[in-house]
């Protein structure tokens, strides 16, 4: 650009220019192109920033600071500078070994980045009166990557042609040994570079940057952190992987066979109208996701919904249609074992004291060992809970509890299925969500936070970074998406701040200004957020408490926040030289009760009874059994009230504990519903009592049985 002087004519170049013509200045002379570029990318994403209209983003904008390299680019690595010779200091060779980078790199990975920034170290300042000092300290210079994700796990570069002699050459010598001469398919031989990533943990991009460095630069990329480090602590998920839902290829796969066994039956006495998936493992966000192979040991089974055609034969009793329900099961159930995809299907009545909640459920075995578990959505069956509660409809069941049943009746059947539907869009548009998601649901577990935060909740908080990356754009590694994550829920302020998850850009601002009056009436009604602590709306669920009601309580979402900003500053204080596994290590100083289980394998023993032993390798469903888990669940409906309860679901190997503060001394009163003991004149309260610590934990031991080792109390 020329300013004040339209005649003036200068050569183009890679160079920023801003000339001021009456002075003959370029007022850009110390930008390098490379910060010229980062510039135009920061301003860009403060203009997506400000046109977003879900939030207020001055906080955003100007206060959140950006400059941190882990957060800021999508890969960081080091390159030293060589101690330099007698007539050239440090400080001299910094610039223009970054120069040289900027140029190698861009070349080298091509569309792969969409920004290349290599950064010199400061020096110390000397005085304007005295000569430039030296500076031998042999220093590195870091450079940051911003990675284009449709382009940046290509495995074949295609270069020129072999005709064109000058451009073959000029690539040849550019990557040495590495070029070779392909034919492809449609008949063109040019020259081509393989990257082979089958036999490494390294991604495409970290064999890139070795190879210029030691082709260019003599250097081994020693300094180099992973650019898919974090991917590495995935299960089943190997960080140079190209295709990141690979790992899910079974179960989508199985489950298109069964909803085509299911539509294939022709003696079902209604047709059926769709088939639903409702379960992580079929939205690509489950940390496990399941393997095909008879001998799979699945640790749960997979969601989904069956939906029939509209009928007036369905009853008009909401018992009724519970028990409706089960013949449907039962008349599937003998369909699918005349078929041979099909190795098992039972019917299973779940375990509820409330006869209105959904009861009844198939569960399927594949014969790939893939266990799905259907269940029929009946469409009229909302209408008939309104009405019951309404009392425009005889129901014996009081109105919490027919309440309770509308709740989780939309949670399962209308939001659930919506849900994975959408997130499963999302994740083949962005390719990073799907290891997003199940990363942060590691973190999760790692932390023992597996009971109080939904999986829908994670999920959508792993969106955010996605659909509404702002300060910046959306993330081009999994490493940069993690540790944004983290960070936006390090500085989440949850009690004045709804988390607002627009999927198709369809909100309008009159909708979110009603989402907001929603959130605002909730921390009315509900000041201590003894219910909703969390609240997250989208555009598919504007209610806000799908995902949050009654869990998690507004002391574990403090914890969440706080281990997240422990994360974060952990990030900042490491730098270049974090490692990822200290981000997933638990404390368990601050719990007041640790239970320690066997790490054997979970499933059943040999009985000494024979008949439980024919019984029990006979059951094509062990696979799901989980007394762990089972054990938690009782733990949970037992002593909720009195012990908030952690564990790490994907391993549970230690479940801990916190009294609740309300179990301690009080009055003593009929109906207490916990054991007691009285206190002491020591303690200084001799007419109260407090909970009898020694004896609930004697009972809980004596529930678990061999699976406890041993019981920690603080």
């Amino acid at each position: 650009m020329i300013i004040q002087s339209p005649s003036l004519k200068l050569a183009v170049t890679e160079a920023p220019m801003l000339f001021d013509g009456p002075r003959g200045l370029n007022v850009l002379y110390k930008m390098s192109c490379w910060s010229y570029r980062l510039l135009r990318y920061e301003a860009q994403s403060s203009l997506n920033a400000l046109n977003d209209p879900l939030a207020d983003h001055f906080k955003t904008l100007f206060i959140s600071r950006v400059d941190e390299p882990l957060k800021r680019f999508d890969h960081s690595f080091r390159v030293p500078i060589e101690k330099p010779d007698t007539e050239t200091s440090t400080a001299d060779a910094g610039p223009d070994l970054a120069a040289t980078l900027w140029e190698k790199f861009c070349y080298g990975l091509g569309n792969r980045v969409t920004i290349v920034y290599p950064q010199v170290p400061n020096f110390p300042l000397w005085p304007v009166d005295s000569p430039k000092p030296r500076f031998d300290t042999v220093a590195d210079t870091s450079v940051g990557l911003l990675l284009d994700p449709e382009h940046c796990r290509r495995t074949v570069d295609r270069g020129p042609s072999v005709e064109d002699k000058a451009a073959s050459a000029d690539f040849r010598r550019f990557w040495g040994d590495k070029a070779e001469l392909r034919r492809f398919k449609d008949g063109t031989i040019l020259e081509s570079l393989i990257w082979d990533i089958s036999n490494t943990k390294e991604s495409v991009i970290d064999l890139i940057i070795n190879h210029i460095l030691n082709q260019h630069f003599n250097l081994a990329n020693e300094n180099s952190a992973n650019c898919e480090a974090l991917a590495g602590l995935l299960p089943q998920q190997r960080s140079s992987q190209s295709d990141v839902l690979e790992p899910f290829s079974a179960v989508t796969g199985s489950f298109e066979s069964l909803c085509k066994s299911i539509r294939a039956m022709e003696d079902l006495p209604l047709q059926i109208r769709q088939i639903f998936a409702a379960s992580p493992e079929l939205r690509y966000a489950s940390l496990y996701a399941p393997v095909a192979g008879k001998q799979t040991r699945p640790e749960r089974a997979i969601e989904c919904l069956i939906q029939f055609e509209g009928s007036t034969r369905w009853p008009d009793d909401l018992l009724a249609v519970q028990r409706t329900k089960i013949a449907f099961l039962l008349k599937i159930a003998d369909s699918l074992s005349k078929d041979k995809s099909v190795s098992a299907a039972r019917l299973r009545l779940e375990k509820s004291k409330r006869k209105l909640l959904e009861q009844s459920c198939l569960d399927i075995k594949t014969a790939d060992g893939i266990v799905f578990r259907l269940k029929i959505y009946h469409e009229h069956e909302i209408s008939m809970l309104e009405k019951a509660l309404n009392g425009r409809m005889p129901c014996s069941s009081p109105k919490e509890e027919i309440a309770l049943a509308i709740s989780e009746h939309k949670r399962k059947f209308i939001q659930r299925p919506t849900h994975t539907q959408a997130v499963t869009t999302l994740s083949t548009r962005f390719p990073l969500l799907s290891q997003t998601m199940r990363l942060l649901k590691k973190w999760r577990d790692c932390h023992l936070l597996s009971s109080h935060l939904a999986d829908e909740l994670i999920e959508l908080i792993a969106i955010r970074t996605f659909i509404h990356p702002y300060p910046w754009q959306p993330p081009g590694s999994l490493n940069s998406a993690f540790l944004r994550t983290l960070s936006f829920i390090a500085g989440w302020d949850w009690q004045s701040e709804p988390l607002i998850i627009d999927f198709n850009s369809e909100l309008t601002a009159q909708e979110i200004q009603s989402i907001r009056i929603r959130f605002d009436a909730w921390r009315k009604l509900d000041p201590g957020m003894n219910r909703v602590a969390i609240f997250t709306a989208s555009n598919i669920d504007r209610e806000g408490i799908t995902w949050t009601d009654r869990r998690p309580a507004k002391i574990i979402a403090s914890r969440f926040t706080n281990l997240a900003r422990a994360a974060s500053e952990l990030v900042k204080k490491e730098g270049l030289d974090l490692k990822p596994e200290a981000l997933f290590v638990p404390s368990l100083l601050e719990y007041d009760v640790l239970i320690h289980l066997k790490q054997h394998d979970h499933h059943l023993k040999k009985s000494s009874f024979k008949n439980l032993q024919i019984e029990a390798e006979g059951d094509p469903f062990d696979a799901i059994y989980n007394p762990r888990r089972m054990f938690f669940d009782e733990l949970q409906e037992l002593y909720g009230d009195d012990i908030v309860f952690f564990y790490n679901e994907s391993s549970i190997s230690v479940i801990a504990g916190l009294w609740n503060p309300q179990t301690g001394p009080r009055n003593w009163k009929v109906g207490l519903n916990y054991s007691t003991m009285p206190m002491t004149k020591q303690d200084g309260a001799e007419d109260r009592v407090t909970i009898n610590k020694a004896a609930v934990l004697h009972d809980i031991a004596r529930l678990g049985g061999d699976m406890i080792t041993k019981i920690d109390q603080r």
